[in-house]
């Protein structure tokens, strides 16, 4: 069944409701969303494209795959998946009206130094006049620090922090724990009308307060990275307790869609399925909202490669 990411209200409100097309009447707008990639997408990612009646807002454009899972270096499957996250983000960068950066790990922002299967900042020309919403340059890695400087030298410009910023359209959050593994993001609202997406980059499900803060946006759809449970340092406790934010973020919205960290192994596809036993909030993979059928390539990567190289 095809899960197309359309809002549509009527002005001064009325009910939400995901469509089937793309087609709006007079009086009516509406918000559209297209995750362009993720880990049931091919490979490691959370770019997304949200497109309102005057902006187009792409958050977090990266790609990238695990260097080595079960032993073994990424499949020529997972590499063609990353190949077309790549292609795609930069083909919907010319219409770009924002670009948000929620922090700078090389599955979400290009790079001056990239591998084969990221993108490279020499390739990456968003359109002059471009507005920039940037995770700031408090409390972040030297290293995330040197991409963030990279980023601003390519696109010519200083970016300020746009930590719990809200230009009605856009709201950033302050940041928040980036899931079990240190550090901070930020996540990001976007809004019109009735209509209201939530991009939750990399919190993993694990704090009750960056729940608090998504449930606080009121949103009609969330994008959220899901437990890493393919780690072997995150706990049974951990487990637990990202279940039960996971339950209160489903009782927030009318569609939850996780992804990313959670479905780099088959146990999390098993998590999800248990998650969706436990609410009615929908709950989607993000290849399953764009409607396709889930591909859980770097999940599959030892059972890919026992297959052989395609020709």
């Amino acid at each position: 069944m095809l899960y197309h990411s359309v809002f549509r209200y009527k002005d001064g409100g009325g009910d939400i409701r995901t469509m089937d097309h793309d087609t709006t009447t007079s009086g009516e707008h509406q918000m559209r969303v297209l995750i362009l990639g993720a880990e049931s997408l091919g490979a490691r990612s959370m770019a997304t494209v949200v497109e309102t009646a005057d902006r187009t807002v792409l958050i977090d454009p990266g790609v990238a795959l695990g260097r080595f899972r079960f032993r073994l270096p990424p499949h020529p499957d997972e590499a063609a998946a990353a190949a077309r996250i790549r292609e795609s983000i930069l083909r919907h960068l010319p219409r770009t009206t924002d670009i948000v950066f929620t922090h700078y790990h090389g599955d979400h922002v290009p790079l001056k130094d990239p591998d084969c299967h990221q993108i490279a900042l020499d390739d990456f020309t968003p359109p002059e006049g471009v507005v920039v919403h940037a995770k700031g340059p408090d409390g972040i890695s030297r290293t995330s620090a040197q991409r963030r400087s990279d980023l601003e030298n390519a696109l010519g410009r200083g970016f300020p922090n746009a930590e719990g910023t809200d230009d009605g359209v856009v709201a950033c959050s302050p940041p928040v724990p980036h899931g079990s593994s240190g550090g901070s993001v930020m996540m990001t609202a976007v809004r019109e009308g009735e209509a209201c997406f939530v991009h939750a980059s990399d919190i993993q499900c694990t704090s009750p307060d960056a729940i608090g803060v998504v449930a606080g946006w009121h949103p009609s759809l969330v994008f959220v990275s899901g437990p890493p449970l393919y780690l072997h340092s995150f706990t049974r406790e951990q487990e637990e307790n990202a279940f039960s934010n996971a339950l209160h973020l489903a009782r927030s919205c009318t569609c939850l869609v996780i992804d990313h960290h959670l479905l780099r192994s088959m146990v999390g596809d098993r998590w999800m399925k248990g998650l969706r036993k436990a609410t009615a909030c929908r709950i989607l993979s993000a290849a399953e909202f764009m409607g396709e059928e889930p591909r859980l390539l770097e999940a599959m990567r030892a059972e890919l490669w026992a297959c052989g190289i395609p020709p």
